[in-house]
């Protein structure tokens, strides 16, 4: 089910959630002031920090997590929404994640994704009001993680008093930085790191973006964005920045020098990012050697699924014989200025040089103003490995600016054209782009659609991947248990009533989880009437993409189901696909009239059965086509399905009879009653199939006892050689007589037995137990075979786990 998908996991998480109330050592934040223990009755963010440092109550603020043992586990400080203006830099002194008020709305679903939740705007301001700097670190070199904070206004004044002042407009850190869904807005630096300056100092330190904004951040001289400080301890200082599935926007000035700057020893690395309308004096990536902010040659800049356009700078990337530096999947163009420089031998990369500088599909301009001077390497393998963009117009392969929306998370993106010709940056036929992009949506690369060779998806140069249509292949399908999947359907039903009946379970969530029940309720409902032998029920839209559009400035998503989509079904045959598109065959039966392919609407599947109710033979698979076309547009796209049917293993249970004298201790029974072969499904289906074993003489023999205790006997109304690799042993049928030899015993028996069905597979081991009425007076022993009263009592115990253990499977 391609939904709300949360319900089984949720009910472990609201089932413990008043046990968790108790145990809640978040720190929570309760005032917007930006107090300083002034106030017992309040809680301020500033105190909120202290109060992680001091493992004690300061101010109003509730305390946290005080039971570490080294002191490194992270307090957790929980803001709510609203703006906190502070008048002074937040000192770090203690390893802390600060959240924002949840931007997840469980009432309405993702316009990207059309699932629940939707991303919302954040909620949550820190504004430093211009005032100072937002967080310093550098003391005591505490990790800080900051998640759904929109982070503003910071300012790093510089002070000729005070060593480094002036650095780090919003953050000055020392220790490891998480910035994950945020924002740093219009934060600025007297000196270096508009937005960060990070120190590397006793060992590595790496700064992390993920899913954030950073925009609107200046300084005077390096790193608009991030800056980092050279030396450390009289060595190079260690800092890894990762930036992932962000937006690095408008940053900059014409009076600074750089955007990225990276010295010492750097390692930076930026995967599916929007890198754009920055503006600088100097360069956006300025990773050379200097004199003055020496870079190590062990650093390296990687990049990669990146759209970096309409930058305006000397040159976008600025680049040595220092450190190495790998590009791929980046859309490098239409800037301002040069896209990519050479910093030495007046700006000629020739082979010489002995530069680390590896490339590969990316679309650079080659020639122009935005030219990227690449390092010296052959002709051949420079064509093939990148897209030459200098003739072709920005409008005509990029969207314009999407301004930050629902629909790009709030990021701001461009959006690929596909032309269908080959200089856009649509499927260029690769496949080592990230396997997702910039939205967090797959790339969906490498699906195989032999119908439609033509619609293959393969990766798009850039941050952000089309979405179309497309209905994949599916390979080795089986049918499984209809019993467990209908246990699984109902397991699912109980586990989601009892979380909408829960009164802990947030109400914004009961749309989705009512949603969700009424799914597996159809699907349960729907699956029993249509049931067939041995069927597999695929949902062609789980095994496809979907389609979508730009609008203007809007992306359209239609969604993949049955209101959208007509889907039609087609058998191909049994035996060995060959060929693809309109050549595909299948070699071997082509006309098998009992293979049967059908949608079934109001089940809103396919399902794939026979009607004779055969296994699928080890050297075959049995095809089928769907296609599923948009009522709308007529677009349309078709899969193959391969599939092989398998025998589920019957079902034994457990039986328990009453012996007593009175009879002789001697029963008549029939351990077939409440077994079955219905794992395979509704028999009735597949001309009559029987369920049980039968030998060559038509004798339904498909009972095998394990072993039959010391004292008791067995006839049988039938009996021959048991099937396959037990046909040493005797199988028996109809009604069973068991009959204890001794009639005077006063124990109980009991032994193992299984079923074979008319596959000949054998069922799983259940138990029968033959309880003696008569009082046991010898309680010093029980005979070979037998229970005294307390071996009962665990025979007991044995079958209810063994019922579970079925009951679970």
């Amino acid at each position: 089910m391609q939904n709300y998908k949360k319900g089984i996991l949720a009910l472990a998480v609201v089932s413990a959630m008043s046990l968790m109330a108790a145990e809640d050592k978040t720190i929570r934040v309760t005032t917007l002031a930006d107090e300083d223990g002034e106030n017992a009755s309040e809680c301020s963010l500033r105190e909120a920090i202290k109060t992680a440092k001091l493992d004690k109550s300061y101010g109003g603020c509730n305390v946290g997590r005080t039971l570490r043992l080294d002191g490194s586990a992270p307090d957790q400080i929980q803001l709510k929404a609203g703006t906190y203006k502070i008048d002074r830099e937040l000192v770090v002194e203690s390893a802390i994640h600060i959240y924002g008020e949840n931007v997840f709305n469980y009432t309405e679903r993702s316009p990207i994704t059309l699932l629940y939740p939707k991303k919302e705007a954040l909620k949550t301001v820190i504004d430093a009001q211009g005032k100072s700097r937002i967080f310093n670190t550098v003391e005591s070199q505490a990790a800080l993680n900051i998640h759904h904070v929109s982070m503003r206004n910071g300012n790093a004044v510089k002070d000729s008093n005070i060593v480094n002042s002036g650095n780090g407009g919003a953050l000055y850190v020392a220790g490891p930085l998480g910035i994950y869904s945020s924002e740093i807005i219009g934060s600025s630096a007297d000196v270096n790191g508009g937005a960060i300056y990070a120190i590397g100092q006793n060992g590595q330190k790496t700064v992390s973006i993920d899913d954030s904004r950073i925009e609107k951040n200046k300084a005077r001289q390096f790193g608009s964005v991030f800056a980092m400080d050279c030396n450390a301890n009289l060595a190079n200082a260690e800092v890894g920045l990762q930036v992932s599935n962000s937006s690095l926007i408008r940053n900059g000035s014409t009076s600074d020098q750089s955007i990225f700057d990276f010295c010492g020893y750097a390692t930076g690395s930026f995967l599916n990012s929007t890198i754009a309308q920055n503006q600088t004096g100097g360069y956006v990536f300025n990773f050379v050697n200097r004199s003055n902010r020496a870079l190590h040659s062990s650093s390296s800049l990687s990049l990669s699924s990146n759209t970096i356009v309409e930058n305006t700078a000397k040159s976008v990337l600025l680049y040595d014989n220092i450190g190495a530096k790998l590009l791929s999947y980046n859309v490098l163009a239409y800037n301002q200025g040069k896209s990519c420089e050479y910093a030495l031998n007046d700006g000629k990369p020739s082979l010489d040089q002995n530069i680390l500088f590896a490339h590969v599909q990316n679309a650079f301009d080659l020639k122009g103003s935005s030219q990227c001077v690449l390092p010296e390497r052959s002709k051949d393998q420079t064509e093939a490995q990148l897209i030459d963009l200098s003739s072709v117009s920005m409008s005509s392969v990029l969207s314009k600016f999407l301004e930050p929306a629902v629909d790009n998370r709030y990021l701001g993106i461009y959006y690929p054209r596909d032309n269908k010709t080959a200089n856009d940056l649509v499927d260029v036929k690769g496949e080592g782009c990230e396997a997702t992009d910039q939205r967090g949506i797959s790339r969906d690369i490498g699906m195989t659609v032999r119908l439609s060779p033509d619609q293959v998806n393969s990766c798009e140069i850039g941050a952000v991947e089309i979405r179309n249509l497309m209905a994949g292949d599916v390979e080795d399908l089986k049918n499984s248990s209809h019993v467990e999947l209908m246990d699984f359907y109902q397991s699912n039903i109980d586990e989601l009533e009892e979380l909408i009946e829960d009164q802990n379970t947030p109400k914004e969530e009961l749309a989705g989880l009512k949603e969700e029940l009424k799914e597996y309720q159809d699907l349960k409902s729907f699956t029993e009437k249509f049931q067939k032998y041995r069927a597999i029920y695929i949902d062609p839209f789980k095994q496809s993409t979907l389609q979508e559009t730009l609008d203007g400035s809007s992306i359209v998503v239609t969604a993949l189901n049955a209101s959208n989509y007509n889907v039609t079904t087609k058998v191909l045959g049994v035996g060995v696909l060959v060929g693809e598109g309109s050549s595909l065959d299948v070699d071997g039966n082509k006309n098998d009239p009992a293979l049967k392919c059908e949608w079934i609407a109001g089940l809103d599947r396919i399902m794939m059965y026979r009607t004779d109710g055969k296994v699928t033979s080890a050297t075959d698979q049995e095809f089928c086509a769907y296609t599923l076309v948009n009522k709308n547009t007529n677009a349309k796209s078709s899969g193959v399905l391969a599939a092989s049917f398998v025998n589920i293993a019957p079902i034994a249970k457990n039986d328990f009879y009453k012996i007593s004298p009175d009879s002789g201790l001697t029963i008549t029974v029939n351990p077939l009653e409440n077994d079955s072969d219905e794992g395979d499904g509704d028999r009735s289906t597949a001309q009559g199939k029987p369920a049980f074993y039968k030998d060559t003489d038509g004798k339904e023999i498909p009972i095998r006892i394990v072993s039959l205790p010391s004292g008791v006997t067995l006839k049988a109304e039938r009996e021959g050689p048991c099937p396959d690799d037990y046909q040493r042993e005797t199988c028996y049928g109809g009604k069973l007589t068991f009959s204890v030899n001794n009639n005077l015993s006063q124990f109980s028996y009991s032994m193992d037995y299984n079923v074979f069905d008319a596959d000949e597979m054998m069922s799983n081991t259940a138990t029968i137990v033959l309880e003696n009425t008569v009082k046991n007076t010898n309680t010093s022993s029980s005979g070979g075979g037998s229970l005294g009263v307390w071996g009962l009592f665990g025979l007991f115990g044995l079958a209810a786990y063994r019922s579970r253990r079925l009951f679970k499977s």
